[in-house]
């Protein structure tokens, strides 16, 4: 499992350094964007890859390949465990030919897995049945957090066999991380207007426009961004704004995407659906609008952002005031009492109960600058998204060099 800074290199490694290439890595993948965009990268390394969805299950040649020949297969657990995917686990051509079972994204079991979403990835442990304990499990996520590794290892049934973990960290000292208050809560794109140049005209090219990727809690949200950035922008430059959600066709999410990675979209406005593997390398700026349901998706969005390692890449987190804790007032309220004043009222009832409902770590990262030492954003996402396993722990990978570490973190 790795708990720090994501990366797609886990399957395919696999799947490269297999001497035999007629073994099969099965990857578990939660958006039809990401399996798309894994496949691609699978190919240009020379990997024979494909994917089965419902775009695709239709197509014999597919189901052909995942059985003879594919070294990767990228899947949903909705299809991983549906009747026609049942049939193929009966085969035993295809069972002999399967050498690994990685679930890519793998907070989504924690996070998506709960019965009135995506019930079927607390329920990928049945895979077992076919593969028995001999063919590895992998779990790998960016943002696992001690209570969704606990989630992860029941689920996928660890602990039977011997069990490895690596942690490779997850802090990105590239990305610059703020968190302001969103002040145009009707609009709120008008509050990232400053991330477009300061003089655009006739002549300005969509090269000035650095890579933004825009992130809204809905569908609506996105559309009312693209209409008022195109407003903002010279004609010739209007087609560089598009939204990606999942109520846009797979071809123009394909379309958008693909548009994003050559440079010739410039501003993508997003809900979840490309918050999670997109892989753009230079993207020079993640916004988000509004109060995410958890700390992890904060940092899966941010995450998207300078992929690259080398672009200097602005995360910025738009929360509406209620979000931060109010000031203290500047006389206690046993001064107050003292000098017959009435007690000041720090904030309404109703932000109270807001920012109660928020997401523990999020409040808490929300409010970073009012911590006492002021808090550091980078050291506390890592800290968050190191989990404590209760395992044995070392801090290398050489048996000559091995020392096993005093706290109980993977």
């Amino acid at each position: 499992m790795a708990g720090g800074a994501h990366y797609a290199g886990p399957p395919r490694g696999l799947a490269a350094l297999r001497a035999d290439k007629k073994k099969l890595v099965m990857v578990i993948s939660p958006l039809k964007a990401l399996e798309r965009d894994q496949v691609e990268e699978a190919k240009k390394k020379g990997l024979k890859a494909t994917m089965i969805n419902e775009d695709t299950s239709g197509t014999a040649s597919v189901w052909r390949d995942v059985r003879t020949d594919a070294q990767l297969v990228y899947l949903s657990p909705e299809m991983a465990r549906s009747d026609s995917f049942t049939k193929l686990w009966k085969d035993p051509k295809f069972r002999s030919r399967l050498t690994a079972v990685i679930t890519d994204e793998a907070h989504c079991v924690d996070e998506w897995g709960d019965e009135d979403f995506r019930p079927d990835y607390r329920k990928l442990d049945t895979l077992r049945n076919f593969t028995g304990q001999e063919v590895p499990f992998v779990a790998c996520t960016a943002t696992a957090s001690t209570s969704t590794f606990d989630v992860i290892w029941k689920t996928l049934g660890f602990g039977y066999r011997p069990f490895w973990g690596i942690d490779v960290g997850s802090d990105r000292p590239n990305l610059l991380f703020l968190t302001r208050t969103l002040i145009n809560t009707k609009n709120p794109v008008l509050d990232a207007l400053h991330v477009l140049p300061k003089i655009m005209n006739a002549d300005t090219a969509r090269e000035a426009i650095d890579k933004c990727l825009f992130y809204f809690d809905s569908e609506a949200a996105c559309r009312l961004a693209v209409q008022t950035l195109r407003k903002c922008l010279p004609a010739h430059l209007r087609d560089c704004v598009h939204a990606f959600s999942s109520d846009l066709s797979e071809a123009g999410k394909q379309k958008c995407w693909d548009g994003f990675a050559s440079g010739r979209i410039r501003i993508v406005c997003a809900t979840d659906a490309a918050g999670m593997g997109c892989n753009v390398p230079d993207v020079r700026y993640s916004i988000i609008f509004g109060c995410p349901k958890s700390l992890a998706v904060v940092a899966q969005r941010w995450g998207r952002a300078g992929r690259d390692r080398l672009t200097e890449a602005v995360c910025i987190l738009l929360v509406p005031s209620w979000a931060f804790r109010p000031a203290p007032p500047s006389l206690g309220l046993a001064v107050q009492q003292v000098r017959g004043k009435r007690k000041i009222a720090l904030e309404s009832k109703a932000s109270t109960k807001k920012r109660a409902n928020l997401d523990i770590r999020l409040e808490e990262f929300i409010n970073l600058s009012a911590a006492s030492p002021r808090g550091c954003a980078h050291k506390y996402l890592a800290h968050a998204f190191r989990p404590s396993t209760r395992l044995s722990t070392f801090d290398s990978l050489s048996a000559n060099q091995a020392v096993r570490s005093s706290q109980s973190m993977l």
